[in-house]
């Protein structure tokens, strides 16, 4: 089983007026058996942060188009072709 995971989640550019105004959110994931993916995180950020308006952020299991999402100030379809090509 995966142990929690502590990660600083951030949204801007309007996106955190969704989340009651709050840029910065400092969240303990809690563990499970199989590995914290975007996927997993996308699921618990609609049920445990998002306050308003779900249609503005998620679109089917992902985000909207036009949402720029950074992991390590890296574009993560960036990483995501990175690791598609190993």
């Amino acid at each position: 089983m995966a142990a929690p995971l502590s990660v600083e989640v951030e949204f801007g550019g309007g996106a955190e007026l969704l989340f009651d105004g709050v840029k910065k959110h400092q969240v303990t994931l809690p563990g499970q058996e199989e590995p914290w993916d975007i996927r997993n995180l996308l699921v618990w950020i609609k049920k445990n942060l998002l306050k308003e308006r779900p249609e503005l952020f998620i679109q089917g299991d992902s985000v909207r188009p036009g949402i720029l999402v950074l992991i390590n100030d890296a574009d993560w379809e960036l990483l995501h072709a990175v690791n598609a090509e190993e």
